[in-house]
Protein backbone atom coordinates (compact mmCIF):
# COMPACT_ATOMS: atom_id res chain seq x y z
CA UNK A 1 0.00 0.00 0.00
CA UNK A 2 1.03 3.26 -0.88
CA UNK A 3 1.92 5.76 1.67
CA UNK A 4 -0.64 8.57 2.56
CA UNK A 5 0.28 11.91 1.36
CA UNK A 6 -0.82 15.26 3.56
CA UNK A 7 -1.60 18.11 2.24
CA UNK A 8 -0.12 20.91 4.41
CA UNK A 9 -0.74 24.42 3.94
CA UNK A 10 0.77 27.40 5.38
CA UNK A 11 -1.25 28.70 7.96
CA UNK A 12 -0.78 32.69 8.79
CA UNK A 13 -1.83 34.35 11.82
CA UNK A 14 -3.95 37.87 12.26
CA UNK A 15 -2.10 40.62 13.86
CA UNK A 16 -5.16 41.66 15.72
CA UNK A 17 -7.13 39.03 17.26
CA UNK A 18 -4.07 36.62 16.70
CA UNK A 19 -6.23 33.81 15.24
CA UNK A 20 -4.56 31.34 12.58
CA UNK A 21 -6.01 30.85 9.13
CA UNK A 22 -4.99 29.66 5.55
CA UNK A 23 -3.76 32.34 3.81
CA UNK A 24 -6.81 32.35 1.55
CA UNK A 25 -8.71 33.50 4.38
CA UNK A 26 -6.50 36.96 5.41
CA UNK A 27 -5.33 39.63 4.01
CA UNK A 28 -1.27 40.23 3.18
CA UNK A 29 -0.04 43.62 3.98
CA UNK A 30 3.46 45.62 3.28
CA UNK A 31 4.61 48.55 4.10
CA UNK A 32 6.56 49.88 1.36
CA UNK A 33 8.24 53.31 2.03
CA UNK A 34 6.35 53.51 5.30
CA UNK A 35 3.11 53.20 3.44
CA UNK A 36 0.36 50.05 4.23
CA UNK A 37 -0.45 48.68 0.97
CA UNK A 38 -2.58 45.38 0.17
CA UNK A 39 -0.21 43.02 -1.57
CA UNK A 40 -1.64 41.80 -4.64
CA UNK A 41 -1.01 38.19 -5.46
CA UNK A 42 0.22 37.18 -2.47
CA UNK A 43 4.09 37.89 -3.00
CA UNK A 44 5.31 40.83 -2.50
CA UNK A 45 8.76 42.21 -1.06
CA UNK A 46 9.76 43.16 2.53
CA UNK A 47 7.89 42.63 5.25
CA UNK A 48 4.39 41.43 5.32
CA UNK A 49 1.89 41.57 8.08
CA UNK A 50 -1.65 39.32 7.81
CA UNK A 51 -5.16 39.98 9.00
CA UNK A 52 -8.50 39.47 8.64
CA UNK A 53 -10.42 41.87 6.26
CA UNK A 54 -13.06 42.34 9.25
CA UNK A 55 -9.92 43.40 11.81
CA UNK A 56 -8.89 46.21 9.09
CA UNK A 57 -10.26 49.48 10.79
CA UNK A 58 -8.99 47.81 14.47
CA UNK A 59 -5.40 46.83 13.12
CA UNK A 60 -5.35 51.16 12.27
CA UNK A 61 -7.17 52.08 15.73
CA UNK A 62 -4.58 49.66 17.70
CA UNK A 63 -1.24 50.80 15.73
CA UNK A 64 -1.23 47.11 15.07
CA UNK A 65 1.21 47.69 12.00
CA UNK A 66 3.70 49.75 13.59
CA UNK A 67 4.23 46.97 15.57
CA UNK A 68 3.86 43.99 12.97
CA UNK A 69 6.67 46.55 10.43
CA UNK A 70 8.69 47.00 13.90
CA UNK A 71 8.04 50.74 12.77
CA UNK A 72 9.29 53.53 15.24
CA UNK A 73 6.91 55.87 14.28
CA UNK A 74 3.13 54.73 12.78
CA UNK A 75 2.80 54.44 8.87
CA UNK A 76 1.02 56.17 7.07
CA UNK A 77 -2.11 53.91 6.37
CA UNK A 78 -4.45 56.07 4.08
CA UNK A 79 -4.44 54.32 0.79
CA UNK A 80 -5.49 51.36 3.28
CA UNK A 81 -8.48 52.71 4.69
CA UNK A 82 -9.01 53.47 1.34
CA UNK A 83 -8.85 49.31 -0.09
CA UNK A 84 -11.01 48.63 3.38
CA UNK A 85 -13.97 51.03 2.68
CA UNK A 86 -14.08 49.48 -1.38
CA UNK A 87 -13.54 46.19 -0.14
CA UNK A 88 -16.14 46.33 2.78
CA UNK A 89 -18.90 48.19 0.94
CA UNK A 90 -18.73 45.77 -1.88
CA UNK A 91 -18.93 42.79 0.68
CA UNK A 92 -22.16 44.52 1.97
CA UNK A 93 -23.70 45.04 -1.75
CA UNK A 94 -23.17 41.29 -2.12
CA UNK A 95 -24.41 39.94 1.09
CA UNK A 96 -27.78 42.04 0.86
CA UNK A 97 -28.17 40.60 -2.88
CA UNK A 98 -27.78 36.89 -1.39
CA UNK A 99 -30.43 37.86 1.26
Amino acid sequence: MAPMRLSIKPIRTCIVCRKSESQSQLLRVNCIAGEVIPTQGRKSLGRGAWLHLECGYAAIERKAFRWAFKLEQAPDVSKFTTFLKERLTDMDAKDMKLK
